[in-house]
């Protein structure tokens, strides 16, 4: 290699690295899935088919079931995917249930006795635009 060549070659190497690795290093990662709000209404969603599944389940049955399996169709099935999270109890007389529908922007909590909304909650995990908490259901 020529002694002029063998001066350049730290510059050489130094515009390299800026043109092509220092790009790659520091390229922010995308988020990828659905948005916060998006998120928000797919949760909010969930809760209300639990509770329309729990209620039509008890005029079927006459109790309500502690089995998400016995509510599931195929939109709550895609609210779950999201990885949307549901906790169900329900009372030992079958005529009371509890409710829990959480996301990672909003946490939602229902319970009945009967056809009566004796328990509802919400808390917003993430603020963001399009993530608020719904109206209360009677």
């Amino acid at each position: 290699m020529p002694p002029n060549l063998r001066r350049y070659l730290p510059f050489v190497l130094i515009a390299v690295f800026l043109l092509f690795l220092l790009p790659n290093l520091l390229h922010k990662k995308s988020a990828s899935g659905p948005s916060p709000s998006t998120k928000a209404s797919q949760t909010i969603e969930a809760m209300n088919l639990i509770d329309k599944g729990e209620q039509t389940y008890r005029t079927t049955h006459g109790n309500f079931t502690p089995h998400l399996a016995d509510l599931l169709n195929a939109r709550l099935a895609n609210d779950l995917a999201i990885g949307i999270t549901v906790q169900l109890d329900v009372g030992t007389d079958g005529q009371r249930y509890l409710a829990q529908v959480a996301s990672d922007v909003l946490s939602l909590v229902r319970g009945r006795t009967g056809s009566n909304v004796i328990a509802q909650s919400c808390l917003v995990l993430t603020s963001s635009s399009g993530v608020a908490c719904p109206a209360p259901v009677k």
